[in-house]
């Protein structure tokens, strides 16, 4: 008999390296009964190791190139804007709903980009990757008043100006309390509408990674996400248990800034400043030259601000170069600051980057883009071009290579939608150095080296290694000397539940982890894959939705 009742739990962003200490210290003990019940080891995921691309894979068993989603943002082939993901953007059947097709119920808690929810059999609340005050964040909406009398009104996300404006332990603390919360709100559901299948993310270990400069606070936010794992595992009894993480973790010394690299290049050019966006940039750089950096203030700081700004708009290069080059030495890459936005000129463009901390790099090709310079025939001479020079820099501190590899989208993606993927995709997830696309920052840095921030917008960023942690009657017991793709989970989720895998899935079941009777008994059924595109190139949210979710995402450091 196939059992059915299965918990499917993210862990985001956790990764050995981080746990290891924790559970020899005894500080996991449910991670810990697990493991000792069942079967773990690495789980690897996308490139690049994004939320939204690895959840879409989670969701869909298929590589970037057939759901669509490589990046926080998309971009409509044949235009250069980008714009907030959506689940209308994926393409793909999701796993939840080839369960409700098989007649098993799901229940779906904080899935990243879930939003907008298309109704199923079950229930949804949308988290991770949607607007605060977008409508309609939970199904069925019949449940909605009786979850706000129990819980009070639902957020999908903390604030952004929480986030920013709050000390670390207080970002973990309503971080952790908003967990807790969905993690309640789950379990209520499910008993008030019972399924066989419950999904859950818990990102409280991602956003503590990005937002905690001590590791003391990461380590506390994988504490509570234990306990909260321990609530579930008692709450809903689950015959099968499969805890993964979409990727893993790592910690970094600064940030690289890749636009700034670009433009001196000459791949790059960003669009001039209008002479009034000049001196409202001008005078900005020099209150935080004067006032932050100087310490100055009052009638005296004003009048020498005028002063400083007339002169640097109007004086003639010669007369003026000394002051910008002094300026520069406190507040780098000033000048590009004053007389360039951050937005690419495209009719001199070569190569722009996609969002900000991503690595995805696209051609500006004739013919694809609407104001394209690079001719075909140039495309190949360029990306060897671009590959060779971008695999030769060094980490300034260590001289090793800064990045591990830089790809072009062929090596790593087929499928339908690959005319939206990047031309190259940067691989810096074990660099100690975040990749930024800022060519000037907001407040005076140290500078490592030209291209070299060494403080940080976050303290942590991504890896490509995370984990999988599977337990159950008909798993097998022990570590698993193999390693995992995200794009397994859903093959070995339908699997264990009885439902045939279809045939288009990149990712496999997991055999290796499930007892011989059982493979024995029961071999891999398939059904036929997707026979037509499911997604939508429209942008779903409206304006005031898309800044909101953008704010977030900034706040988190991820735009």
């Amino acid at each position: 008999m196939v059992l059915k009742r299965t918990l499917l739990v993210g862990l985001d962003a956790a990764c050995w390296e981080y746990l290891n200490p924790l559970i020899e210290a005894g500080k996991m003990p449910v991670l810990q009964g697990l493991m000792e019940k069942g079967s773990w080891g690495v789980m690897h995921t996308t490139m690049p190791a994004w939320t939204p691309a690895a959840w879409s894979s989670i969701a869909t068993g298929k590589n970037p190139g057939k759901h669509g989603v490589y990046d926080m943002t998309w971009r409509k082939p044949g235009s250069y804007e980008f714009q907030p993901v959506t689940s209308q953007n994926r393409s793909g059947r999701p796993f939840w709903q080839l369960l409700n097709e098989a007649g098993l119920r799901v229940g779906l808690v904080n899935i990243p980009f879930l939003y907008p929810i298309t109704p199923l059999d079950g229930f949804a609340v949308s988290g991770f990757g949607t607007p605060a005050s977008a409508k309609n964040l939970i199904y069925p909406q019949e449940a909605v008043a009786e979850l706000e009398q129990r819980f009070g009104p639902y957020e999908p996300v903390i604030s952004a100006e929480l986030i920013k404006n709050s000390t670390p332990a207080d970002i973990l603390r309503v971080e952790a309390e908003h967990q807790a919360r969905q993690v309640d709100m789950a379990l209520w559901l499910a008993q008030r509408y019972p399924v066989d299948v419950l999904a859950i993310n818990l990102m409280l270990p991602d956003h503590a990674n990005h937002k905690m400069p001590e590791m003391s606070l990461v380590e506390e936010a994988l504490c509570r996400s234990d306990r909260d794992l321990g609530r579930l595992l008692d709450g809903f009894q689950p015959q099968h248990v499969l805890l993964v993480s979409d990727h893993g973790s790592s910690r970094l010394k600064g940030e690289f800034l890749l636009d700034a690299w670009l433009r001196d290049q000459g791949y790059y050019q960003p669009r001039r400043r209008t002479p009034r966006e000049a001196a409202g940039a001008l005078n900005w750089a020099l209150v935080q030259w004067l006032q932050v950096k100087k310490g100055r203030s009052g009638m005296l700081e004003k009048l020498t601000r005028r002063v400083l700004k007339s002169f640097l708009l109007h004086a003639p290069s010669a007369f003026s170069n000394g002051l910008w080059a002094r300026l520069e030495q406190d507040l780098p890459f000033v000048r590009d600051f004053v007389w360039f936005t951050d937005e690419p000129d495209f009719e001199r463009t070569q190569v722009f980057p996609g969002s900000v901390h991503s690595g995805l790099l696209y051609l500006n090709l004739k013919g694809r883009e609407p104001s394209g310079v690079v001719d075909e025939a140039e495309r190949e001479q360029l990306l060897e071009e671009l590959v060779t020079r971008l695999e030769s820099l060094k980490d300034p501190h260590t001289g090793a290579p800064l990045f591990t590899k830089v790809y072009r989208a062929s090596e790593l993606y087929s499928g339908t939608r690959t005319d939206s993927a990047p031309d190259l995709i940067i691989d810096s997830f074990s660099s100690a150095w975040n990749i930024r696309l800022s060519s000037y920052t907001p407040v005076p840095e140290k500078m490592e080296h030209r291209y070299f921030v060494s403080s940080r917008v976050d303290y942590g960023w991504h890896s490509r290694d995370g984990i999988f942690v599977f337990a159950g009657e008909n798993i097998e017991a022990g570590h698993d000397e193999g390693s995992a793709h995200v794009t397994d989970i859903p093959a070995t989720l339908l699997y264990l539940c009885g439902v045939p895998v279809p045939e288009d899935y990149d990712g496999r079941v997991m055999l290796d982890v499930i007892r011989q009777d059982y493979r024995e008994a029961h071999p891999v059924q398939h059904q036929p894959g997707e026979t037509g595109e499911t997604a939508s190139y429209d942008s779903f949210y409206t304006p005031q939705e898309k800044e909101e979710l953008a704010n977030h995402l900034r706040a988190l450091g991820y735009f």
